[in-house]
C-alpha cells in the first residue's frame, strides 16, 4: 500500500512539473498581422561552425539553398560583402527572381578594401538587371575603422564606376554627425535598431521610434531617398534597459516594422534572414539571434497568429520529469524510510532541481556556437549537474528517518566558487557589459537549488532560519562547521546586487548620443536613474544575488552569536570577582 501511495505522489509531482513547463511555454498572442513579403532581408548564409573570422565561408550549394528558401519571404536581399563566396549571389538571385542590394565590406586593411570595391564594381556592372543598388561600407564610422574622408574616397570611386545608386550604411546618428558623407551618396542607408540604441527603446515604443528617426533624417537631408538598411529584434540574449529580448517581442517588432513602413511609404530591409552563430564571439549571445529563421533553417515565427517561443518544450519537460522521478527512485533504494511529509518534500525538490538542470543545460547549449564553445558548454553542464546532484544527495540523507548524514564539503566548495563567479560576472557587467549576457540561467543551481533546500530544511526539519540556511550546515548535516569567509561573501554578493542595475546606468552614460541629446546634468541623472530599474532581467539577477548571499549571511550571523557566547563565558568569572 505504501508503495502504491509513493508511486502516486511521484506521478503527481512529475505531472505538476510538466504543467509548469506548459504554463511558461504557452503560445503568446501577437495582435499584429502582416502577410506580405519583405522588400529585402539581410543575407549572410553562415551556419554553425562557419565564420568570416575564421575564413570558413559557405560553399556555393549552401548559398543557393539558403537563397532559394527566401523566395516568397522577401523580394530581395542585402549582402555585406562582394567576395567570400557571395560573388554568385546576383546570378542565383536572377534564377530565383530576387533583387540584390550588393555591398563592399570595408575595414582597416586597405588591400582588402580595394579588393572588395573592385569586386563590387565588377559584379554590379555584370548584373545590372539584378543588382539594383550598391552599398559601400557597413558601420565603418561606428567601428572607427576609417575616417570620413577615407570612406568618401571609396564612395567616389564606386559612384564613378557603376550606374546603380550608391550608398553607405550606418546607424542613423552617424549621418547626423558626418553630414559630408551624405553629400557623397545617392541614397541614405540608415540602421534603426531600438534594442541597440544608446537609450534602448521598449517594444511598445518601437513604431513611434522608427517614424521619429526616419523623419529626423528626412528633415536633415531633404530630397535624399532613404533606405532603412537594418531593422530587427533579437530572439535570445540579454535585455538592455526596457528592451526585452524574447520571441514575442521579435515577432511584434518585425510585424510592426512592416506595417509602419507600408503605411508611411518607407523602404526597409529586415536584419536578418538567418541566425548567425559566429556573431556571438563579437556581441555575446544576442548577436547570434537576429534572424527570422534559426540556424537549423526553421522559421521562428510567422507574420500572423500567436508565437511559440520553445516548440520543443514537451520533450524537455518530459525529460526533466523523468530525471526527477529517477532521483526519487534512487533515494528509495535500500529501503530508506521517510515520513510522508518529508518524502513529499524530497519529491518536490527532485522535480525542481531536475527542471533547473534542464534549463541550465539548454541555455549552455543554445549559446554555444563552435567546437570550443561546445566543450565549454559540456564542462558547465557537468558542474551544474554535480552541484544539483550533491544538493539532492544531501537532502535525501538529511530527510530520511534516523538520519546520520555525512557532510558534503564538495557542495559547499562549489557553492563558494559560484558565489565568487557571480561577483566577478557582475563586475564585468558593470565595466564592460554591453555585449555580456546576464547569467540568470547559469546560476540557477546555486541560487534556486540551494535556496529551495534551505526552505525545505526550515519547513521539514523545523530548524531555526539561520541554521536552516547557513552555508556551514546546509551540506554538513549536524556537523558543526566554521565558515570563515561568510562575512566577506555576504558583503561581496550584496554589493553585486546593487552594482548589477547600476551597470545599466553606466552603459547609458558611455553613449555618445546620450550626451549629445541630453546636455543637462539633471536630465542625465534622471534618465540614468530610470534605466537602472528598467531592465527586468537585471533586477532578477540582483534578486538572485541577494538569495545567494542568504546562506553566507546566516553563517556570519551564527558565527557572531557563537563568538558572543564564547566571550560571555570567558567574561563571567571576571565580572563575579569585580
Amino acid at each position: 500500500m505504501r508503495v502504491v501511495a509513493a508511486l502516486l505522489l511521484v506521478l503527481l509531482t512529475a505531472a505538476t512539473n510538466v504543467a509548469g513547463w506548459w504554463w511558461f511555454n504557452r503560445p503568446t498572442p501577437v495582435a499584429l498581422t502582416f502577410n506580405e513579403p519583405f522588400p529585402s532581408v539581410s543575407f549572410a548564409p553562415f551556419r554553425r561552425g562557419q565564420s568570416p573570422l575564421s575564413k570558413d565561408y559557405p560553399p556555393p550549394a549552401q548559398v543557393e539553398e539558403d537563397l532559394k528558401s527566401l523566395v516568397g519571404v522577401a523580394k530581395g536581399v542585402r549582402t555585406y560583402t562582394a567576395r567570400e563566396g557571395l560573388e554568385i549571389v546576383p546570378e542565383l538571385a536572377r534564377k530565383f527572381g530576387l533583387e540584390v542590394t550588393h555591398s563592399a565590406w570595408l575595414g582597416r586593411e586597405e588591400d582588402i578594401n580595394q579588393a572588395e570595391v573592385e569586386a563590387l564594381i565588377k559584379t554590379a556592372n555584370e548584373n545590372p538587371d539584378v543588382v539594383k543598388r550598391v552599398i559601400v561600407g557597413n558601420e565603418v564610422l561606428l567601428r572607427k575603422d576609417l575616417k570620413p574622408q577615407e570612406l568618401i574616397a571609396h564612395l567616389r570611386k564606386v559612384r564613378s564606376s557603376v550606374k546603380q545608386p550608391v550608398s553607405y550604411a550606418d546607424v542613423w546618428a552617424f549621418y547626423l554627425s558626418n553630414p559630408e558623407v551624405a553629400d557623397e551618396v545617392d541614397f541614405l542607408t540608415i540602421h534603426i535598431l531600438p534594442y541597440w540604441e544608446d537609450e534602448p527603446v521598449a517594444i511598445e515604443d518601437a513604431a513611434q521610434h522608427i517614424v521619429k528617426i526616419y523623419r529626423t533624417i528626412q528633415a536633415r537631408f531633404p530630397g535624399k531617398p532613404i533606405l532603412i538598411g537594418e531593422a530587427g529584434w533579437p530572439t535570445r540574449g540579454r535585455n538592455r534597459g526596457p528592451a526585452a529580448v524574447n520571441m514575442e517581442n521579435a515577432a511584434t517588432f518585425v510585424r510592426t516594422l512592416a506595417e509602419v513602413s507600408k503605411t508611411n511609404g518607407f523602404d526597409y530591409n529586415v536584419v536578418e534572414a538567418f541566425d548567425q552563430p559566429w556573431k556571438a564571439k563579437l556581441e555575446g549571445t544576442v548577436g547570434a539571434f537576429w534572424g527570422v529563421v534559426d540556424e537549423s533553417r526553421k522559421v521562428k515565427f510567422g507574420m500572423s497568429g500567436p508565437v511559440e517561443a520553445n516548440p520543443h518544450w514537451q520533450t524537455q519537460a518530459l525529460a526533466a520529469a523523468l530525471i526527477g522521478a529517477g532521483a526519487i527512485a534512487w533515494a528509495l533504494v535500500g529501503r530508506r524510510r521517510y515520513a510522508w511529509g518529508r518524502l513529499l518534500t524530497l519529491m518536490v525538490l527532485a522535480q525542481g532541481l531536475a527542471t533547473c538542470g534542464m534549463w541550465q543545460g539548454l541555455d549552455a547549449w543554445w549559446i554555444s556556437y563552435s567546437l570550443g564553445q561546445d566543450i565549454q558548454a559540456v564542462i558547465r553542464i557537468f558542474i551544474h549537474s554535480m552541484l544539483l546532484l550533491l544538493v539532492f544527495k544531501v537532502a535525501a540523507e538529511n530527510l530520511k528517518q534516523e538520519a546520520h548524514p555525512e557532510p558534503s564539503r564538495w557542495a559547499e566548495r562549489l557553492t563558494l566558487i559560484y558565489g565568487l563567479c557571480a561577483w566577478g560576472v557582475t563586475l564585468l557587467l558593470l565595466f564592460d557589459g554591453r555585449y555580456r549576457d546576464i547569467p540568470n540561467l547559469e546560476f540557477l543551481a546555486p541560487c534556486v537549488g540551494v535556496a529551495v533546500w534551505g526552505l525545505m530544511r526550515l519547513w521539514a526539519l523545523k530548524l531555526p532560519w539561520p541554521k536552516a540556511f547557513a552555508i556551514g550546515h546546509l551540506f554538513a548535516g549536524g556537523t558543526p562547521n566554521q565558515f570563515g569567509a561568510a562575512k566577506l561573501m555576504t558583503i561581496f554578493l550584496l554589493a553585486s546586487a546593487l552594482l548589477g542595475p547600476l551597470s545599466e546606468a553606466v552603459a547609458l552614460y558611455r553613449g555618445d548620443d546620450f550626451h549629445a541629446m541630453h546636455p543637462g546634468a539633471m536630465e542625465k541623472l534622471m534618465l540614468m536613474a530610470k534605466i537602472t530599474v528598467a531592465n527586468g532581467e537585471m533586477l532578477v539577477w540582483s534578486v538572485m544575488l541577494v538569495v545567494m548571499a542568504v546562506p553566507y549571511f546566516a553563517e556570519w550571523r551564527m558565527n557572531r552569536v557563537k563568538g558572543e557566547k564564547n566571550n560571555n563565558r570567558i567574561n563571567i568569572p571576571y565580572g563575579e570577582t569585580d
